[in-house]
């Protein structure tokens, strides 16, 4: 008894510092920031654009432009390459090590963004080189993309970022350069086919010393579908618009205190951007990428608002409450999760559609599914109630899946069932739904028959599955058991195939899927990291 009454006092406790937390966060999101940054009117001074540049190498313009420093020669990098099982082993080399992978846009190679560094008498060296890979093709190319002098290795890191895909053979990055006394932070552009580095725009110069360099910070990033806008966020101008061609920034949110973490960019293919400042907020931002327009098509909600896009970035969402009481949601220092009364969906350019809720007296919650069918006008909905676990903490407890109608606004409660059945692809709707916040991989999964109006439920620990419908074939990986699965649309209840992974004692839980069928995963050591490439097979492999 002891014991449950403790763990009801901690869950009080953290839900006291949890509500303090959170209106700290929400209140505070809206005041001037006290940094001695940039003013955000000023947001174009000091921008530098170039103009039909031509490229160059990194390494040989630190040389030309700080001709009193003797550079420290990094050698090529190279890495060894090895069969592992049902894989490809790559080990980089001269201590080299990963700090971001990003696959390209039609997944066909991946791109990791690998950093080296030196410690010597006169200070620390830092070179960044992309590791361009073709798993199909067996393929490895690395070039040099920024090279510094003097800044903390921490530093170096920080200001080197991919920021993304101009196509699919071109992207934009930040990098941190020497230009005699001055520290400049830069946007280049990186071509994967040409190798060749590109300066495109010039965002801060400090003075070799200055600590407001320190000061800064660059977070969220899009760039526009036709390659002629960056949008970017950072700690001293806020949210700006670059127009890569000419250098105007068009401010589209002021910079917050650092106290506000908790922000999300989210973008479309069209080219439709939303972004949320703060936890739950109404103030959501909706951007065109393609010509820097804003708006805030939520602010008439008075409660608590989860904004996003479903999975196919063709249509925008939020989840509602109807007032801003802290009993609505959960967090902790990673996550956060709402408890809203229902959802409202609207069009690309924030039209409202439709809006599908529950009363407020109800004991029940509702909230988007994650599944969307274009061609029906279906969405799905997910019903549950707030329980409370045997730790005292609460979660999502499902009561039911609904079928919503667009062009109708009716609910339409699905029929679950054990055996999936003379199921057609076609016909399948797949849906997800996150339900405990202390727990990353606690979703449930259901493949909808619509044709019925069936479901089949099942509850994978995974954070993503990767859906081949085409193959009719899902692969996901199953965290606690260290295993790859591979199941089907038509029957979700089947496994066709399993691979495991339990030998390999990676740090890290980021996967990079690739096309056919490839998995990437990295795994950090001292004397360089391992970069380990899965093909996993399906049945119909």
């Amino acid at each position: 008894m002891i014991r449950r009454q403790s763990a009801y006092i901690g869950y009080i406790l953290g839900f006291c510092i949890a509500s303090l937390l959170f209106y700290g966060l929400y209140l505070t999101s809206g005041a001037k920031s006290t940094r001695d940054a940039i003013k955000p009117e000023r947001a174009a001074d000091n921008v530098a654009v170039f103009t039909e540049a031509p490229s160059y190498r990194v390494v040989d313009a630190f040389k030309a432009e700080n001709g009193s420093i003797t550079a420290h020669e990094f050698p090529e990098l190279t890495a060894s390459k090895s069969k592992v099982t049902k894989g490809t082993l790559y080990t980089l080399k001269d201590g080299a090590h990963v700090i971001g992978q990003y696959s390209l846009p039609d997944r066909s190679q991946i791109v990791y963004i690998v950093m080296r560094t030196n410690m010597r008498d006169d200070g620390t060296w830092s070179q960044a080189d992309a590791v361009t890979i073709d798993p199909k093709r067996q393929l490895l190319q690395s070039d040099p993309i920024g090279y510094s002098f003097g800044a903390a290795p921490e530093q170096a890191l920080r200001f080197t970022k991919l920021l993304g895909f101009v196509n699919n053979d071109e992207w934009l990055y930040l990098t941190l350069k020497n230009e005699g006394r001055d520290r400049v932070l830069r946007v280049n552009r990186f071509s994967v086919a040409k190798r060749t580095v590109t300066p495109v725009l010039d965002l801060y110069r400090f003075q070799d010393g200055d600590r407001a360099l320190s000061a800064i910070t660059f977070g969220e990033s899009a760039v526009s579908p036709d390659g002629r806008r960056l949008l970017l966020k950072d700690s001293g101008r806020g949210i700006v618009s670059y127009d890569l061609q000419t250098g105007a920034a068009n401010i589209i949110a002021p910079p917050v205190p650092e106290l506000e973490v908790r922000d999300k960019l989210i973008a479309s293919p069209a080219g439709i951007a939303l972004y949320a400042a703060g936890l739950f907020r109404s103030d959501v931002r909706w951007i065109d990428l393609n010509t820097s327009e804003a708006k805030q098509p939520f602010a008439a909600e008075t409660g608590l608002v989860e904004a996003g896009m479903d999975a196919g970035r063709k249509l925008l969402y939020y989840n509602f409450t109807y007032d801003r009481e802290v009993r609505h949601f959960s967090l902790n220092d990673n996550r956060a999760m709402l408890y809203p009364f229902g959802v409202q969906f609207a069009d690309l350019k924030g039209a409202p559609l439709q809006r599908f809720s529950l009363p407020k007296d109800s004991p029940e919650r509702l909230e988007y599914g994650g599944g969307y069918s274009e061609d029906k006008k279906i969405v799905l909905l997910h019903r549950f109630t707030v329980e409370t676990n045997g730790q005292g903490l609460p979660y999502k407890k499902t009561t039911g899946w609904l079928a919503g109608d667009l062009s109708t606004g009716t609910m339409t409660p699905l029929q679950k069932i054990d055996v999936p059945d003379g199921w057609d692809r076609k016909d399948i709707l797949f849906g997800s739904a996150f339900t405990d916040v202390n727990n990353e991989t606690a979703a449930e999964q259901v493949f909808v028959n619509m044709p019925d109006r069936t479901y089949y439920s099942s509850r994978w620990r995974t954070k993503e599955a990767v859906l081949l419908p085409e193959e009719d074939a899902i692969m996901y990986a199953d965290e606690t058991s260290k295993r790859i699965f591979v199941s089907s649309f038509t029957r979700p209840d089947l496994i066709v195939a399993v691979n495991n992974y339990k030998k390999y004692n990676w740090d890290n839980r980021d996967f990079v899927w690739l096309s056919g069928h490839w998995l990437s995963r990295y795994h950090t050591q001292p004397e360089g990291d391992k970069i380990y490439f899965f093909q996993i097979p399906t049945e119909t492999s």
